[in-house]
């Protein structure tokens, strides 16, 4: 069954889905083609996901009860199947990508003599154990660790005043059109990964407003680091860099003892980049449960978590190779984060019977309503007759 998600809740998932995996790969991208305006990329990103988020809030508005996968497997049963194991297939893919994408960060930046099998493996297992605390785990880490990030990201930039220099901007007003385009096609497909909640969470828990903020936030976020990165560390170091944001946090250097403030950093996104893979295995055992009621999505987190071990290593034999898949990725990210969304939002619709019961039954909820207030004020009115009885005779016994 869906747990509830409050407005804050929802505010952490969007930035965890939209934050995590974007900071780690397409920003050197994106400041290839862009250069200094490579922080505006963002700009077409958000306003589309934006535009997909709320035909989505509009969809799960006609299910209140239900999830996506709900509905679509109830008004459409083959068709609606169909489309949720596609959506099941896109985030495999998407979970095998991140499995690979963490796993050799992990073992570039921190542990560089471990194999990253074993590196994968460590954090594949991390990620079972928090799955089958079902969508509450996955909450509850992220209201502390996003936390935790944002408070970071608010830190850094007085910890960077020494390195950065506003020249690397310049000049502020010369727009690339077409690069700023391609930074933002770079961008998209890890941006456009929060298209998943609405799949896990209920159509009443699901509120645009929220929705908005969260996308809002993590976008300025995101915008504020590459500012950060392009003014300290310059374009065209920025731009050749597999990691950028690893090397902006080695930058940071608190007076002359610490001179590895990355560490610390890591402390804090790397938990929250788990708790990305950890979602993206979540997503795809509650799709299996809703397609296949019989299967227990507890129990598929095991198999599905080796099968994604496996994928990672056949589909992307290094990392320059899953470095130069978004390019093409970002082609399919389109159909399931823009066409798809587009479709349910013209399509999915409850049936007119049900629309019928539905009114029918606020009627008799309102009804129901009303006879219950009435026997309520009847109740009041004999107990206050009652009270007056009892202080016409005396009242309560008072002791001798």
């Amino acid at each position: 069954m869906n747990q509830g998600v409050t407005n804050r809740q929802l505010v952490l998932l969007i930035m965890l889905l939209s934050i995590t995996n974007t900071l780690i790969q397409p920003h050197a991208q994106a400041i290839f083609y862009a250069e200094q305006h490579a922080y505006l990329s963002y700009i077409p990103v958000f306003i589309v996901m934006v535009g997909s988020m709320w035909m989505l809030n509009r969809v799960q508005g006609r299910f209140p009860d239900q999830d996506l996968f709900e509905s679509l497997v109830e008004r459409f049963p083959l068709l609606g199947r169909l489309a949720g194991s596609l959506y099941i297939f896109f985030f495999l893919i998407v979970f095998a990508r991140d499995i690979r994408l963490i796993g050799d960060y992990v073992s570039i930046t921190l542990l560089e003599t471990t194999p990253i099998s074993i590196i994968v493996l460590s954090l594949l297992v991390i990620a079972v154990f928090i799955v089958r605390g079902g969508l509450g785990s996955l909450i509850g880490m992220s209201e502390l660790y996003i936390t935790l990030f944002l408070l970071n990201s608010v830190i850094v930039p007085f910890m960077l005043i020494q390195q950065i220099n506003l020249d690397n901007l310049m000049p502020y007003f010369d727009i690339d059109a077409a690069g700023v385009g391609k930074g933002s096609w770079y961008i998209f497909s890890f941006f456009g990964e929060m298209i998943a909640l609405p799949f896990v969470v209920k159509g009443r828990d699901f509120r645009f407003k929220s929705v908005a903020w969260g996308i809002t936030i993590a976008a300025l976020l995101m915008m504020l680091i590459m500012v950060e990165t392009i003014t300290s560390i310059g374009v065209p170091i920025a731009s050749r860099l597999v990691y950028p944001s690893y090397e902006l946090a080695r930058q940071l250097q608190v007076s002359d003892f610490l001179d590895r403030f990355d560490l610390a950093l890591a402390a804090v996104t790397l938990p929250a980049m788990i708790t990305k893979i950890a979602f993206d295995l979540f997503f795809i055992c509650w799709g299996l449960k809703r397609m296949i009621p019989k299967v227990s999505g507890k129990l598929m987190t095991g198999p599905v978590a080796l099968v994604g071990f496996v994928c990672a290593f056949w589909f992307f034999k290094n990392a320059i190779q899953l470095f130069r898949f978004t390019r093409e990725w970002t082609w399919v990210a389109i159909v399931f984060e823009i066409l798809f969304p587009l479709v349910f939002f013209l399509f999915l619709r409850p049936r007119r019977k049900e629309k019928g019961s539905s009114h029918l039954e606020e009627k008799r909820r309102k009804r129901t309503g009303e006879e219950d207030n009435r026997e309520e004020k009847k109740r009041d009115s004999s107990q206050e007759d009652e009270d007056e009885h009892n202080e016409m005779q005396g009242g309560e016994l008072q002791p001798s």
